[in-house]
């Protein structure tokens, strides 16, 4: 599907090697402006007011500090074979403060590379879907500073880390937390694959639905309001030598009496990983299958009657987009007699390729 747009003149836009530089478009009640090169997001949310939509075309972004409430939107986070289709990459950490409470600030189908940690300081019922990260950091010792009701949806992210309890109420849906670092906060982890940090007060105030939990042991302390229900704790304490199963690791079956279960349950000389998943061995590389053994999901269910981890539940994992992705643009030499510029805008919808 095909759309002709009128920009104004005053849009400047160069007529050779669209195709080459990655671009933004900035949608803003009916009109449409258009940036291109890697600073293309930073120009759009410069422009953008609370309640746009940003669509970032497939190739490498700057980040922004991000201070409205705005969508942006990504080709996805992976590439992508079987199409060609290239992810979106954002370069250099950046930083959320958004004080707008009307609007919601949503990133969707993004991939953040290296270095690319995003900070939290401030922002009220945020949405990531299908991104994957590398470092979350909630921060800020100042009650200002305050993340509420924050959700990831069929994300991936390298490192969790909430210090101060500036985030609260975070929920995680059908993803993969690689490091989870958390004080008390009440977060939810729903259908998700998680590796603890190594402190008891990781899981305090928790409440885990239909996951898979794996962590080497708890130092001292206490686990407190933990709740969890139809999980899989894997012990990896003994995971580097003799796989043997020691009790004062990682033991689930010591947290709780909601359908949990706990692998290995007795003495092993067994990978603990392979009890569980068909090939994910602990170490995980973007685009692994993280699948259950058989006789694991189909008989360890969530309270939906679904496989726990992150191929059941509401949200069943895929990293794919479903927001309409942009093709090319092609813009005229010169404006029309109305001192209008053409563009074509090429929009593929979620069956085409």
């Amino acid at each position: 599907m095909k759309k002709a747009l009128l920009l104004l003149a005053a849009l400047c836009i160069a007529t050779l090697g669209f195709a080459q530089q990655p671009f933004a478009t900035l949608t803003h009640n009916d009109s449409i402006r258009v940036f291109h090169g890697m600073n293309a997001l930073q120009s759009a949310h410069s422009a953008a007011v609370s309640g746009d939509v940003i669509n970032l075309s497939s190739g490498v972004f700057y980040s922004v500090t991000i201070t409205k409430a705005v969508t942006i939107r990504g080709a996805g986070m992976f590439n992508d074979d079987a199409t060609g289709l290239i992810n979106t990459t954002i370069m250099n950490q950046f930083t959320v403060n958004v004080s707008d409470t009307n609007n919601r600030l949503s990133l969707i189908g993004l991939y953040f590379a290296s270095g690319a940690q995003m900070t939290l300081c401030n922002a009220v019922n945020p949405q990531f879907l299908k991104c994957r990260f590398q470092t979350v950091f909630q921060s800020g010792s100042s009650s200002s500073y305050n993340t509420s009701n924050a959700q990831f949806i069929n994300c991936i992210i390298q490192q969790w880390r909430n210090e101060g309890n500036r985030a609260t109420g975070t929920a995680f849906y059908n993803s993969i937390i690689l490091q989870y670092y958390n004080q008390e906060s009440p977060d939810m982890l729903v259908n998700c694959i998680a590796s603890l940090g190594n402190n008891s007060e990781y899981t305090n105030s928790k409440t885990i639905m239909n996951s898979i939990l794996y962590c080497d042991r708890f130092a001292s302390g206490s686990n407190n309001g933990y709740t969890s229900f139809n999980t899989i704790g894997i012990n990896t304490g003994r995971y580097s030598s003799t796989y043997a199963y020691n009790t004062s690791y990682f033991d689930l079956t010591n947290m709780g009496t909601h359908n949990l279960h706990n692998y290995p349950s007795s003495s092993t000389y067994t990978n603990p990983f392979s009890l569980v998943f068909t090939t994910f061995r602990g170490t995980y590389s973007d685009g692994m299958s993280m699948a259950l053994n058989d006789n694991i999901a189909t008989t360890i269910l969530g309270d939906d009657s679904t496989q726990v981890g992150i191929y059941g539940g509401q949200f069943p994992w895929d990293p794919s987009v479903s927001n309409p992705l942009i093709g090319h643009i092609n813009a005229a030499r010169r404006t029309n007699a109305q001192g209008m510029l053409e563009v074509d805008v090429e929009i593929l919808s979620n069956d085409e390729e």
